[in-house]
């Protein structure tokens, strides 16, 4: 299982104009964010629940938070512009985990803000879990829906394989 700060460095990492994870202000429902820091952790929920519903295992060791605006590792999301900094450094990625984060960002890079969002709001971890006012009790746990998840993404499945993912 990789490190959550791993991934996202992997993620950063692929974004070489700075144009998808950037700095950019954006205020919804309520809140005010970066919209790259934003994209970033939808990046990482959706490879999470993809990656458990190919696999049955996590890719990524993080925690994730049912917030108003999707899920979010809080740990990737208050580190966001030191890993933004840093985002040239090299990371470690095993060969699968490679080919699946690269067939990731493929397919999410000309996704914008608000459909990511969508996409994780659709996910009935986070529907079960956002409306709760206590953080402790909007936490998610994905391996609880690994069946659902085989459901609901087996055509981006199809698509990463096609992708060679």
């Amino acid at each position: 299982m990789m490190k959550n700060i791993d991934v996202a460095r992997y993620f950063l990492n692929q974004d070489k104009s700075g144009e998808i994870f950037n700095k950019e202000l954006r205020k919804q429902n309520g809140r005010m964010f970066y919209e790259g820091n934003a994209r970033l952790n939808k990046y990482m929920h959706l490879a999470q629940n993809i990656y458990i519903a190919k696999y049955g295992i996590p890719l990524m060791d993080s925690v994730f938070y049912a917030y108003d605006n999707g899920a979010v590792d809080p740990e990737v999301q208050k580190n966001y512009s030191v890993l933004l900094e840093r985002k040239n450094e090299s990371v470690n990625v095993p060969a699968r985990e490679e080919k699946f984060l690269t067939g990731i960002f493929k397919a999410f890079r000309n996704a914008s803000l608000d459909e990511l969002i969508e996409m994780s709001h659709e996910d009935s971890e986070w529907l079960d879990k956002h409306s709760f006012y206590k953080k402790e009790d909007q936490r998610m746990d994905s391996m609880e829906r690994v069946e659902e998840y085989r459901a609901q993404y087996a055509d981006m499945i199809k698509v990463l394989e096609r992708m060679g993912a």
